[in-house]
């Protein structure tokens, strides 16, 4: 059975498409934040638990460290997760306004706290989300100060940008951040997508007034997916939408339209993360484009 998304072109007019041939999995999983490693391993906070889980890329429960608490395998709800590297992974401690590094096993590795310093510049607290880039500096949603914090490799502090002077770039209550196509950095801000560079310019809005209420972003470098509602909205490298999926229809009408929390990919998998379980989707790669698929069948047709 095929599972139907809709292609967009400029003047939004949805034309149907096959991408997702079938649920891999729906397995019981629960949690309020993922990312997904290189290798496929998957990474689940769970909020209101206080505890972040490592999963195999088959779906096995590898470990799972937290708690409630200031220790440093403890949390006070974590909301963000960052693992895409293989190595690292970082966890934005909110409620103890400090990130959490730990190694690809879950072991702690270091702790990131600056609330207390006396200098503002310095200083963030409530941490939503953080992001590593590709050269090592850290991007942290720092919602206390609304506003994006960037850090180099020896956790020294390069920029703060988004804050009450960046203009147009102003962010009101930055969620979440992701580094995606050209090292552009895209910041989740209330009912919009703010697009930075990798040195805190601001460049824009994705899809300005597409988006009703989104609540989750992921990406890469090819691809940007912004989830809202029960729609995953398919962004390509040059940020030109390709498609809207609807989450609803790919699960059987098993998903509400508000009930999908987080969404991560990797390859030809698309995870859709609920308060009580893991939705695992198998199809073409989200970086394939239907033109392509056009293509190759012409090219098939004429041999």
């Amino acid at each position: 059975m095929d599972f139907n998304i809709h292609l967009l072109i400029p003047a939004l007019c949805l034309i149907p498409f096959s991408l997702f041939s079938q649920i891999l999995d729906s397995i019981a999983i629960g949690g309020s934040s993922m990312d997904v490693d290189v290798y496929g391993n998957f990474f689940v906070v769970d909020a209101s638990r206080n505890i972040l889980t490592l999963f195999s890329r088959e779906g096995k429960q590898v470990r799972q460290v937290g708690g409630q608490g200031w220790g440093s395998d403890q949390f006070d709800r974590p909301l963000g997760v960052w693992s895409r590297n293989g190595l690292d992974v970082f966890v934005a401690d909110y409620g103890n306004h400090r990130i959490q590094r730990f190694d690809r096993t879950l072991s702690f590795v270091s702790s990131l706290f600056t609330h207390e310093d006396p200098i503002s510049e310095r200083r963030f607290g409530y941490p939503t989300d953080a992001a590593l880039s590709r050269l090592g500096s850290l991007f942290i949603c720092d919602s206390e100060n609304s506003r994006i914090m960037k850090l180099s490799m020896l956790n020294e502090i390069e920029k703060n940008f988004g804050g009450y002077d960046a203009g147009a770039g102003r962010l009101a209550s930055p969620t979440q951040i992701e580094i995606g196509p050209a090292d552009h950095l895209y910041v989740l801000d209330r009912n919009r997508v703010v697009v930075f560079d990798i040195f805190g310019n601001y460049l824009g809005e994705l899809g300005s007034g597409l988006f009703r209420r989104p609540s989750s972003l992921h990406a890469d470098e090819e691809t940007v997916v912004i989830l809202d509602g029960s729609l995953l909205y398919v962004f390509d490298a040059e940020e030109r939408p390709q498609a809207a999926i609807d989450l609803s229809v790919l699960t059987g009408g098993r998903v509400r339209e508000t009930e999908v929390l987080a969404v991560a990919f990797h390859r030809n998998t698309l995870y859709a993360l609920t308060a009580s379980k893991m939705y695992i989707l198998s199809g073409r790669d989200l970086r394939d484009s239907p033109d392509s698929d056009g293509q190759a069948d012409k090219n098939q047709q004429q041999q």
